[in-house]
């Protein structure tokens, strides 16, 4: 079973971390950045990435920023047509860490019946989760009227580590550009 991890990125030069997507892309088949139209010298850093890594990281440059939701669906359409079998997509802040799409990937591996499998932020003991409180209530007021609206108990619609099998629903989901670009997740799911 393929996997490929779609990294949108836009203007992350200076916090991309290198090291962590050369380790997760020695776990998945493929790491596939794809460059928003960033200014700053991205697509340099990922290039010297694809250069040093070959196959195991791809670059996809858009011309022009087109915002995450475009970034994402165009990644996970490009990681269809290669022929993955599953594809996810991870934050480049790598707010979500590595081990955990792993994580998700595996479970996505062991559980034939799912069709997607989420990350979700939750403060646990002995963690940490970094935002402001007024980010949290908002946050989670959102994730809630989403839930409600997509009929299904999402506790973080918004997390941006999730992992799908590549079927139909995926691909008809994938179709046509985002209505919003800043709640594709919930288009997504829906």
């Amino acid at each position: 079973m393929t996997a490929r991890v779609v990294v949108p990125c836009f203007d992350e030069a200076a916090r991309l971390d290198t090291a962590a997507f050369v380790e997760l892309s020695r776990n998945v088949d493929q790491v596939v950045f794809v460059d928003d139209g960033s200014t700053d010298g991205t697509r340099r850093v990922i290039e010297r990435l694809v250069d040093e890594h070959g196959d195991r990281i791809a670059l996809l440059a858009l011309p022009r920023n087109v915002g995450k939701a475009e970034a994402v669906r165009v990644g996970l359409l490009e990681s269809i047509e290669r022929g993955s079998s599953m594809v996810g997509y991870l934050d480049a802040d790598l707010a979500t860490p590595p081990a955990e799409m792993l994580r998700l990937i595996d479970v996505a591996r062991h559980q034939p019946h799912r069709t997607a499998v989420l990350g979700s932020r939750v403060a646990l003991l002995g963690h940490t989760v970094h935002r402001r409180p007024t980010r949290h209530y908002l946050g989670r007021l959102y994730a809630t009227a989403a839930s409600l609206a997509l009929g299904v108990p999402v506790y973080d619609t918004q997390c941006g580590a999730k992992v799908f099998r590549v079927g139909t629903p995926l691909q008809l989901a994938l179709a046509e550009p985002f209505h919003d670009r800043w709640s594709f997740d919930v288009e997504l799911l829906a």
